[in-house]
């Protein structure tokens, strides 16, 4: 899982640039966590790009995780769902792959708050290349 995790860091600096911590990739199943900071902020509350961001890195490291190195995946459909705004604190992204195809891999996606509480939820389809 090291090496994995390091080479997507390596591909994807925009990992870094949110701050998303890749806590676990394998069996169509990851996981993301983030610290909210202010530079992430709109008007006090977590901006919905990045809850975006989110949700997609999530997905796209689910399906990434089943084909993995032979190939790698680019999002073409992403679905969001804001559920409830958040100004702070640490939030957590499991996304799982549901259906894994030829070419199309369909993943979901859970964001939740510290308290436990649903956040955001959202789906994505993602092609292979």
């Amino acid at each position: 899982m090291d090496n994995i995790i390091k080479f997507l860091y390596e591909k994807i600096p925009y990992y870094s640039t949110l701050g998303f911590e890749l806590q676990e990739i394998a069996n169509g199943r990851a996981i993301f966590e983030i610290e909210i900071r202010e530079e992430l902020t709109q008007n006090g509350m977590i901006h919905g790009g990045v809850l975006a961001s989110l949700v997609d890195s999530t997905c796209a490291c689910a399906a990434l995780s089943l084909i993995l190195p032979d190939g790698y995946i680019t999002t073409i459909d992403l679905q969001v769902e804001f559920l409830k705004p958040v100004a702070k604190g640490r939030l957590k992204a499991i996304a799982k792959c549901i259906k894994s195809g030829k070419n199309i891999f369909f993943c979901k996606a859970k964001v939740w708050n510290e308290k436990k509480e649903l956040i955001c939820t959202g789906s994505t389809q993602l092609l292979k290349i």
